[in-house]
């Protein structure tokens, strides 16, 4: 009797190849147990050197024997893609079919955007034309410049036509493959070989970038404007077992700045299959195309985002373990491809991206919900950037930095260069760049640096960064013809030059407070107290001096230019009412 239920996948590459052979293994195996009449869980687990795949239930060997042919993916079908006469009723998706869908449901989208439909009416408007949530997978390996679409087929059809003799031993072998994490997976293949020589199966297939991007040949050319693959070979199996990996775990896009494709395949810490589904389902539905950096940010906060509310939707928080994010999923794994020809696209990078792991404890509803509208307003933000301009880059990719590897450092200088991208938007009218929210930034940094929250708490330190934002955002947004007071352009920037030493820091801070109090004095005066605006105390002073005592002043620096730019959302505040000198904010 066959006892195994745990499954073990060598991470041999380190690179997506072996996350898509786990998730395509957990698939099979989980398909033929559902076929098997068998009720389980499926789960998989990263356990440093390998992936464990978890069945739920020892595999017997009378189910094995029972086993008939079943399909996991669909031929792709296209125009030089027909379905194989000899397999009517094999299961396909057709390429040019996909591309019209998506084009009607976007036409109509617009014509409905145009008549001032949104939102949930506009969804449910649309919803009979939607595409599947897998359609970029076909369109991915329907994309002739990815030179997959045959292999993907080869393969599809290999699995079917030997599981119409060999499915029992298709599955043992599978089994053995896996069987632990040394398993000579050689010798299987070759038992395989043995086993099907009379009907005359190859056992081995060309390898496909796309399932194999670490396999690019070319990085050591002499001129470096060709990079490809050879002919490398594969058995079969593992082959297919990558292409069902595709299909499960993997969300493909296009860059919109760029002649790249970049494809993100998730990397599980501790994940049921059935739950993966569901999320990832939703997530590649919202996932769109942006800029080459923004792609990777969007990517991970949005994944993270909806992780969050189906954890909510299904009161099953219960998979952080009382923990975090990083509990669940790890990561995901990126491959760009760049078209350096008409007709090929090329491995060019791959790369790792964290997820935004910042609350340590996801315990409740509540939790999840406050991380949610954290990361809902990152996704705002993020979007508003232009990444077509060099400062909007240089954001973008410090922000990157942050977010994939909880790089705190990062997230500082991002927020510093980002007032002057703030305020210059601002100035300009172009309003849709908004600044973050005092509740949401509080929350973030509480959740990732606690011993900050001293700070953050302080009053002295909220009465200065009410100066800065009094000195800068809010005139900005009253306006420069109706505020009475001043707008200190680059005092963000200003503040942080002198960061790096504490009398440095001291001594443009004072500058600034007395100027500010200054200035606050004779608007006062002149408008016979009708504008206004809170004054700068000594003991707002002296508690800020023992702050950068304690934390030093690169850190006291930081958090201002931080919440003196940052701003809760109000149609109209009494901070811009008491600046224009009205005696009550406008409706």
């Amino acid at each position: 009797m066959n006892d195994r239920q745990h499954f073990y996948v060598p991470k041999s590459t380190g690179t997506l190849t072996d996350t898509l052979i786990a998730f395509g293994l957990a698939k099979v195996l989980g398909k033929f147990l559902e076929d098997a009449n068998v009720s389980t869980t499926v789960t998989l687990q990263d356990s440093g050197g390998y992936y464990i795949v978890d069945t739920g239930t020892p595999i017997r060997d009378e189910w094995i024997e029972q086993a008939r042919p079943f399909e996991t993916i669909a031929f792709v079908t296209g125009r030089k893609f027909p379905v194989p006469a000899d397999l009517p009723g094999i299961r396909t998706r057709d390429v040019d079919a996909t591309w019209d869908r998506f084009k009607s449901f976007v036409a109509r989208q617009q014509e409905l955007r145009a008549e001032k439909v949104a939102g949930a009416e506009l969804e449910q408007a649309t919803a009979d034309l939607r595409p599947p949530d897998d359609w970029t997978v076909v369109t991915y390996l329907g994309d002739y410049r990815m030179q997959a679409q045959g292999i993907h087929n080869e393969l599809v059809e290999r699995w079917l036509r030997s599981g119409e003799k060999h499915t029992p031993l298709n599955i043992r072998t599978l089994l053995a493959l896996f069987a632990d994490p040394l398993a000579d997976q050689e010798a299987v293949a070759a038992d395989w070989k043995a086993a099907t020589k009379e009907t005359d199966f190859a056992d081995s297939v060309t390898a496909s970038q796309l399932f194999n991007p670490h396999m690019g040949k070319g990085q050591n050319r002499s001129k470096a404007n060709k990079l490809t693959m050879g002919n490398e070979k594969s058995f079969w199996m593992l082959e297919y077992l990558k292409a069902v990996g595709l299909w499960m775990a993997c969300a493909p896009t296009a860059t919109t700045n760029a002649n790249l494709r970049k494809t993100y395949v998730l990397a599980p810490q501790s994940l049921e299959l059935a739950y993966h589904q569901r999320v990832f389902a939703r997530f590649r539905e919202r996932l769109w195309n942006e800029g080459a950096v923004k792609q990777d940010i969007v990517a991970v906060l949005l994944y993270t985002e909806i992780l969050l509310e189906q954890s909510i939707a299904d009161d099953n928080l219960d998979i952080f373990d009382d923990g975090s994010i990083a509990n669940v999923v790890k990561g995901m794994n990126v491959a760009t491809y760049q078209l350096l020809s008409a007709n090929s696209y090329t491995t060019m990078n791959l790369s790792f991206l964290g997820l935004p792991d910042w609350m340590p404890s996801i315990q409740t509803a509540v939790d999840a919900g406050e991380y949610i509208e954290i990361l809902q307003e990152h996704r705002e933000r993020i979007r508003a950037i232009d990444e077509a301009t060099s400062e909007g880059y240089a954001l973008l990719q410090l922000y990157r930095d942050f977010v994939s590897g909880n790089y705190i450092e990062a997230f500082f200088e991002f927020l510093a260069d980002y007032s002057s991208y703030l305020i210059s938007a601002i100035d300009k009218g172009n309003f849709f760049v908004r600044p973050f929210s005092e509740t949401n930034l509080r929350r973030l940094f509480t959740m990732t640096e606690p011993k900050l929250s001293a700070i953050l708490e302080d009053e002295g330190f909220r009465n200065i960064a009410y100066a800065i934002r009094m000195s800068t955002l809010v005139p900005l947004y009253v306006g420069r013809g109706k505020s009475r007071f001043d707008i200190r352009y680059g005092l963000g920037q200003e503040l942080k030059r002198h960061a790096q030493y504490a009398d440095e820091f001291a001594q443009a801070l004072g500058d600034f407070m007395q100027n500010y109090n200054d200035e606050t004095m004779r608007v006062h005066e002149r408008t016979k107290g009708s504008a206004r605006r809170k004054m700068i105390t000594t003991q707002d002073i002296e508690a800020v001096v023992k702050l950068i005592d304690r934390f030093g002043s690169k850190t006291v620096c930081n958090l201002l230019v931080a919440f003196g730019y940052a701003r809760d959302p109000r149609e109209r505040s009494e901070d811009e009412a008491a600046m224009t000198g009205e005696s009550e904010p406008a409706a």
